[in-house]
């Protein structure tokens, strides 16, 4: 077992990693204190990806959400919202499109990207003035920072694998359907493997649903058609 301390912190951390959910509402804890700490009245957490942005966290003084999606092409916009920390004063492309698209009641912003590609995760945060009271985060909120954004980091990161999972499963399943369906064609009908396949697509494009629907149907039906 670890004795010193700074080898016990940092198990502490990769366990709170492990469980992302856990860590972010953790996580969240941090921005929150940090929010009150610099004055300010709005507090966002944004996932970039390609062309557009995940809202992972919004809280201001009239509600707080979890989830939003954005779409956002603009090269100039993205590079403002993911370049460098410092602040985004009213008037300019990241302010009003925190404003204005994000719906993040503030004027102008201070703004902490931290990056892991594919994305880029920014924390950002808001003020009444039109010119941000700070110029850079302190360096005693940044690993407060630096834990939030890795949180909703892992937790978009987890989707993204379970979607992809499920969509590789749900391509295999349909072939095995699709597989079981051509067997049926060509022992109730003596149909050779392509005279199935070809079968099944032009009935599928005929009655405009996905191969492997069809071939669901088929196999369920009483008799074929």
């Amino acid at each position: 077992m670890p004795q010193n301390p700074d080898e016990v912190r940092d198990l502490e951390r990769a366990r709170e990693y492990t469980q992302p959910g856990h860590a972010l509402e953790k996580g969240l804890e941090g921005l929150a204190h940090a929010a009150r700490e610099l004055g300010a009245n709005a507090l966002a957490l944004l996932v970039l990806e390609a062309t557009a942005v995940e809202i992972a966290y919004r809280r201001t003084a009239a509600a707080e959400t979890r989830t939003g999606r954005i779409d956002c092409r603009d090269v100039e916009l993205r590079d403002a919202l993911t370049s460098e920390p410092g602040p985004a004063p009213a008037g300019s492309p990241a302010a009003r499109f925190l404003t204005s698209t994000a719906g993040l009641e503030a004027n102008s912003f201070l703004l902490f990207p931290w990056r892991a590609r594919p994305r880029v995760v920014t924390i950002v945060f808001g003020f009444v003035e039109r010119q941000s009271p700070h110029t850079s985060v302190p360096a005693h909120v940044v690993e407060s920072l630096n834990l939030a954004a890795m949180a909703a980091w892992s937790l978009q990161e987890i989707h993204r694998l379970h979607t992809e999972l499920r969509l590789a499963n749900d391509r295999f399943s349909g072939r095995k359907l699709v597989e079981r369906a051509k067997a049926a064609l060509q022992d109730q009908r003596g149909m050779n493997e392509q005279q199935a396949y070809e079968y099944l697509r032009k009935t599928s494009r005929q009655r405009r649903i996905a191969m492997a629907k069809l071939a669901e149907d088929l196999l369920g039906a009483a008799r074929w058609p």
